[in-house]
């Protein structure tokens, strides 16, 4: 398992270790919430693809809070079967593309062992998607602590945090290390970011780097200066609730 892991692991940094902004450095984040979940964020060919899930009665269910929960939208629903069917169209690609990659990062928001283990049952019902180049399933959230990882299967992946004391062994199942940015900086946009707040971003990302990891803020500014600056200090992923908008600002970058 830890060759595999770690070819893996390998093929999506590589993907995206230039500097050039594209789409697939683009993080859609909340999917879910768009007028039309999965397809909008894949028709970009996106690099990742957030989905939260709450286990509810055996189903694992796609919302942002409990109480928006509705029966019929189930991660198979939503994301799980129409991603299945890209698969087929691609011929066992996640893309048309075999060299584009994605992420779906499911965020788990009830209890972890149980959501997790659910989670791992129905992954195992598409082969097709286990299978499938450049797709991989990343879990965030109520993550299972690091001690348990190694109970599950390969193909689970995990959104780090920095500053943990991880192993040599937990830290092959890290997809990539992520936090706050309203944590460690108080910048909204707006003006200029001060020279401290570079040095933390920096510090954050240099220290994920030095693990072989990619780095992830999330709850950043979400417009075009807030996106420039964060293309100016190299981000590896931009997070945003507008992925046609940030698409067009890259596209009108070059």
């Amino acid at each position: 398992m830890r060759i595999y892991i770690t070819i893996i692991l390998a093929y999506f940094i590589a993907a995206a270790s230039g500097q050039e902004y594209d789409a697939s450095r683009i993080f859609a984040h909340n999917d879910y919430v768009r007028a039309q979940p999965f397809y909008t964020a894949y028709n970009l060919q996106v690099g990742y693809i957030e989905a939260d899930i709450f286990l509810v009665r055996g189903e694992l269910l796609v919302a942002h809070h409990r109480n928006e929960i509705e029966a019929e939208r189930t991660l198979a629903a939503l994301y799980l079967e129409p991603l299945s069917a890209k698969v087929d169209e691609n011929g066992g690609s996640v893309y048309k593309d075999p060299q584009c990659h994605l992420t779906l990062m499911v965020d788990l928001k009830t209890e972890g062992t149980a959501t997790l283990k659910k989670l791992v049952e129905l992954l195992q019902q598409y082969p097709r998607l286990l299978a499938c180049r450049g797709l991989r399933f990343m879990i965030s959230g109520n993550v299972p602590p690091p001690e348990q990882w190694k109970e599950y299967p390969s193909f689970i992946w995990v959104d780090g945090r920095p500053g943990r004391d991880y192993t040599a062994e937990q830290l092959e199942r890290v997809a990539m290390i992520s936090t706050s940015f309203r944590e460690h900086v108080k910048w909204d946009g707006n003006g200029e970011m001060s020279d401290a707040a570079k040095r933390t971003v920096r510090m954050l990302m240099d220290d994920a780097h030095a693990k072989g990891k990619r780095f992830r803020f999330w709850a950043t500014p979400d417009f075009g200066k807030a996106w420039r600056e964060q293309m100016n200090l190299n981000f590896d992923v931009i997070v945003t609730d507008d992925v046609i908008g940030l698409d067009a600002f890259f596209a009108g970058q070059k």
